[in-house]
């Protein structure tokens, strides 16, 4: 109770700022859907030991689908400087549950000139952006109808990873906090940013000693007119992660790499995209190694007055890769779309993924969800 009253005080004092200053801006996101979801459980004898064999229901739930409510604004500090800063929390709407209250999405301030913008606090992963953002994947509107291949890629290597232990993908790395970060000012279409990430939360600190994780990443637009644009772009990332072994930690270095191309119009949107990790020891510690890679492939089609009917597929393939044994997931999604107002729009979508663990090949884990929803922006 007293979190939510100290939010609502912070609302109304930049609410009272905004009205003297234009530019404090708040900003929000309502996201409501229905879902049918087919969930997938191991079945297990009188005795709980597990039987190896997926057990299918379908729940149907309303759900909150990504609701969010932010700050954000700039200073000018003279000479073509300014400060700039964005606040935003998560929330969802369907429950009063405290545990599921206000989350902290983003959190960062920074300075910006003609010389590019330096930021720091919770922000958006540099990398995650290059290989997610964009993407068909990523235009979906229901929270559990897809995700990227290349994500799970990236989280499956970011993260202490072995094949055969359910749902290893429960970080998502899209957002990383206590980040400083670098972006260039845009020249002739390129652009290009670098980030250091210190979180001592991020991982246990007997893994860690300085910078948790590092990246750089870089993008290319050509404008071919008429709103026409192919856009393209390249990222890396490094950081050292801690693998639970029995009687000891392992310490693990891992890498990623991933690129995106796209084709962006009113009307057309073709997006392609790939990751490739691979997990290794260091000082000297003997182990698994861990590889993993993951590439989507998805097209949008636009028609109707102002374009404001839109319908999209998108397909995905990921793999987990530790010494022979191997985890491999498919999943596809389609969805129409249809914006009421340029601030709101409702959908129909369909999402399918299909895992097939490393320890059991005899049986895969078979997962579908409908979602029907509607989202405004403020």
């Amino acid at each position: 109770m007293m979190k939510k009253s100290i939010f609502a005080v912070a609302v109304a004092s930049a609410l009272t700022l905004g009205a003297a200053q234009a530019e404090t801006v708040l900003y929000g996101s309502i996201r409501y859907d229905y879902e049918s979801k087919k969930d997938n459980a191991i079945e297990k004898d009188h005795s709980g030991n597990a039987l190896k064999k997926f057990n299918s229901n379908r729940v149907s739930n309303l759900n909150d689908a990504g609701s969010r409510i932010g700050l954000k604004g700039s200073e000018d500090l003279g000479n073509n400087f300014a400060v700039i800063y964005n606040l935003e929390w998560g929330f969802d709407g369907m429950t009063q549950d405290e545990s599921k209250g206000f989350k902290t999405r983003l959190a960062y301030m920074g300075i910006t000139s003609d010389y590019g913008t330096f930021t720091a606090g919770r922000q958006d992963n540099p990398f995650k952006v290059t290989i997610v953002d964009d993407t068909i994947a990523d235009d979906f509107n229901g929270g559990n109808v897809i995700t990227t291949a290349t994500q799970r890629a990236m989280t499956s290597t970011l993260k202490s990873a072995k094949p055969g232990f359910g749902n290893k993908y429960d970080v998502d790395f899209d957002r990383v906090g206590k980040v400083i970060a670098y972006t260039t000012p845009e020249f002739a279409g390129f652009q290009a940013n670098a980030a250091v990430m210190m979180d001592a939360d991020l991982y246990p600190t007997n893994s860690r000693k300085n910078d948790d994780l590092w990246t750089v990443n870089a993008k290319y637009a050509y404008d071919l007119g008429a709103d026409n644009q192919i856009l393209a772009k390249l990222g890396y990332i490094q950081g050292k992660v801690s693998g639970a072994e029995v009687g000891h930690v392992m310490k693990k270095s891992s890498k990623v790499w991933g690129l995106y191309i796209g084709y962006l119009s009113d009307s057309i949107k073709v997006s392609a995209s790939y990751a490739d990790g691979n997990q290794s020891n260091i000082n000297g510690q003997s182990g698994p190694k861990a590889k993993s890679k993951g590439w989507d492939l998805g097209a949008s089609y636009s028609f109707g007055p102002n374009y404001f009917s839109t319908v999209r597929a998108t397909y995905g393939q990921s793999e987990l890769k530790v010494d022979g044994d191997k985890d491999k997931v498919k999943s596809w999604a389609v969805g129409f779309e249809q914006k009421l107002s340029t601030r709101t729009r409702a959908w129909v979508e369909y999402g399918n993924e299909e895992t097939k663990y490393a320890e059991d090949h005899s049986d895969k884990k078979k997962d579908n969800v409908i979602s029907i929803g509607m989202r405004h922006d403020f």
